[in-house]
């Protein structure tokens, strides 16, 4: 039997104990409880919400069906005004791969339902009409959304929140053009400038008939001991701002990318030498740059895939001519103010203005953007990848895959597969921006040759065969991210183990391979099972498994993951302070392992088994992924082994995926899973 939704007199601190559940086809609500031993088994954020799914969401069900539902969850610590607790957690089943979704992005609306009174939001049904889905503390209503339908994403923000409130007193999440046609790589935009990207969620917004929610709270999240969850906020955001000193701005400076160190961050790749910035530099370096900061260094040591998994970033996008082009210092030459997720100290994230293109207020592009729509098409044009980005943002569609999809179409006309005229005339060649462009509008509105490119390259693919298949590189459907497996086995391992296919953001444990920063968390485990080297592959499947789990720990109380690249937070006490819970690293991990479990065991039960996650063999050196010369010249990677010692870590079937009936009863989730464990 679930322990779910009974009724309790316990006091409850961290959690309002409850979720809304909507019914678009019925236009109702309902309040659902929820037991103060479910947050303690599995947190908020992606736990809550696969404990609600698994309930939910009935097995077989398409994603895209009526009876198909999904959730949007907050972390145990957003909406308390927690440091780096901005977040919004979206969780349901993939359109794009039919397996096991989740996304995790910035912005006010998991604040605002907090705010409201609720923990998650449970969505269900299928509207009669284009509907916005409005939640103003306990009241609920369904208003006709017939005038925004068809609206690009800056407009129906505008629209919202004219109607329904200012920038601040209500959060926003809605889907462009994409999602409305249910383009199965369709994202949803939250507050205008956040994604919930990869796995389609927009589609799933589409196929309901709901352009948008938007919500607004006045409430608070009851904590158990306020002054000393303050005080430590205060602390953790005080250490942040401190002035970091003359020295490390010094080494801030160095670390910044050079054209004429081409050759050093080659020599440390190949070397596989973990070079570990001092954390104060680490945060500024952040603050500064967030992501942006990495694209050349990671184009030119091999750490981000160039022409489509198949090329050499150090001889086909070479920092000194081209890479340098799209680094982090010339992306902030664009910028106009600095942008931060709620209740964040840190500015990562920027808004931008692109001249040549006529731009403005345009969210800077992160490093899977520029990564994307530069060295993967090869394409070194800032204004134009800035315009790709934004023309994703605009439609809502998601910016690895859309990429992906034009590096598959860039080599299918390469090689003779595709012509100019089934491309509605554009020629797209290596490199040509402006052609990147033209098809990531098309993709975002299903015009055209988009009408068969916005599913993805796997889908592209399929319809076009003549042998392009095999160079659509994906896990299960889904493109994975521009993080190269070859480079770091651990973010290889993530793309084919972790229950969301092809996804880089549970794999960050890859940091501590490569540049030994990682979260404190593992440290409840045996240092010599998460200590690695960045060279070979001895180990890793045992450490990803640890850090998966240390990961959904981070998803569970709502915190954004690059908090371990910048100084790890006060968790433990931070969690005592917000719920009295009396709770050791050790019991937390649990926690995390009980959330990816919960997580994989969804795919279980939807019939998906370990050979379902196969790598690309791109992604493993082999055939044209076996490269000829750079950093990565000769590399090989056994990805497949490695899933089985991080199935073997985590106590997984090799055959099934199931979890060990022992290791669920250890862990307390043996009654919930029930018939779904391995005999």
């Amino acid at each position: 039997m679930m322990a779910d939704a009974l009724a309790t007199t316990e006091p409850l601190f961290g959690a309002h104990g409850k979720a809304l559940i909507v019914d678009l086809t019925e236009r109702s609500s309902r309040e659902e409880p929820i037991a103060p031993d479910v947050y303690r088994r599995f947190l908020g954020g992606y736990g809550l919400g696969a404990f609600l799914m698994w309930k939910h969401f009935a097995p077989g069900t398409e994603a895209t069906a009526p009876e198909a539902c999904f959730g949007i969850v907050s972390g145990l610590m957003t909406g308390a005004r927690t440091p780096f607790s901005g977040r919004i957690q979206i969780v349901g089943k993939s359109p794009l791969t039919g397996t096991w979704a989740d996304s995790n992005s910035g912005g006010s609306v998991a604040s605002h339902l907090r705010r409201a009174g609720y923990d998650a939001l449970i969505v269900k049904g299928k509207a009669a009409e284009p509907t916005v889905l409005v939640i103003r503390d306990g009241e609920v209503s369904f208003e006709p959304a017939a005038e925004l339908w068809g609206k690009e994403i800056p407009e129906t923000f505008d629209a919202l929140k004219a109607k329904f409130g200012g920038r601040s007193e209500v959060g926003v999440s809605a889907i462009g053009p994409a999602g409305e046609k249910v383009s199965k790589i369709a994202s949803v935009m939250n507050d205008r400038y956040h994604a919930f990207g990869r796995q389609g969620f927009g589609a799933v917004y589409g196929s309901k008939n709901l352009k948008a929610i938007v919500v607004s709270g006045s409430g608070e999240v009851p904590i158990k001991s306020p002054k000393r969850f303050r005080q430590l906020c205060q602390e953790v955001s005080s250490e942040y701002k401190r002035d970091i000193g003359w020295l490390m701005r010094i080494f801030v400076w160095f670390t910044t990318p050079k054209r004429f160190m081409g050759w050093f961050y080659r020599l440390f790749s190949k070397l596989g030498i973990k070079v570990e910035a001092p954390q104060p530099a680490m945060r500024q370096l952040w603050s500064d740059r967030g992501t942006t900061g990495a694209v050349a260094v990671s184009i030119e040591n091999g750490d981000a895939p160039v022409k489509n998994w198949k090329g050499v970033g150090s001889t086909d996008f070479p920092l000194a001519t081209k890479s340098y082009k799209l680094d982090g210092g010339e992306v902030d030459k664009m910028i106009t103010r600095k942008l931060s997720c709620g209740d964040c100290p840190a500015p990562c994230k920027g808004i931008v203005r692109v001249k040549s293109r006529g731009l403005s207020d345009v969210r800077r592009p992160d490093y899977e953007t520029i990564c994307g729509f530069g060295a993967s098409i090869l394409n070194d044009d800032l204004d134009l990848v800035t315009a790709c980005h934004d023309a994703c943002n605009r439609y809502g569609i998601d910016a690895v895959s859309s990429s992906a999809t034009l590096a598959w179409v860039c080599e299918a006309v390469e090689e003779g597969i595709l012509s100019k005229a089934e491309l509605d005339g554009i020629d797209m060649q290596w490199g040509n921006g402006e052609g990147a462009l033209a098809l990531t509008i098309k993709m975002g509105s299903g015009e055209g040759c988009g009408e068969w490119l916005r599913h993805g390259s796997a889908s592209a693919s399929a319809h076009v065969g003549k042998g392009s298949e095999a160079f659509a590189v994906t896990v299960a459907g889904q493109e994975p991210a521009y993080h190269d497996s070859r480079f770091t086995p651990m973010m290889g391992i993530t793309y084919i183990a972790d229950p969301t296919p092809g996804r880089h953001t549970a794999g960050s444990g890859s940091w501590q391979e490569t540049f030994n920063v990682g979260f404190p968390l593992p440290n409840a485990v045996p240092e010599s099972e998460t200590a690695v080297k960045w060279k070979g592959t001895e180990g890793k499947g045992v450490a990803q498994a640890h850090f998966s789990n240390a990961h959904q720990v981070l998803n569970g109380l709502g915190l954004c993951m690059f908090t371990s690249l910048t100084g790890g937070l006060p968790w433990l006490d931070l969690v005592t302070a917000l719920t009295g819970w009396d709770m050791d690293a050790k019991e937390l991990l649990a926690c995390g392992e009980r959330i990816q479990n919960m997580r994989n065991a969804f795919n279980v039960r939807e019939g998906f088994t370990p050979a379902d996650f196969a790598p690309h063999p791109r992604m493993m050196g082999e055939d044209a992924g076996n490269l000829t010369s750079g950093p990565l010249k000769g590399v090989r990677v056994p990805l497949q082994s490695l899933k089985e010692d991080y199935y073997a870590a985590m106590r997984w079937d090799h055959g099934t995926g199931r979890l060990s009936k022992d290791r669920a009863a250890e862990l307390g989730i043996g009654d919930i899973l029930g018939e779904y464990v391995a005999a």
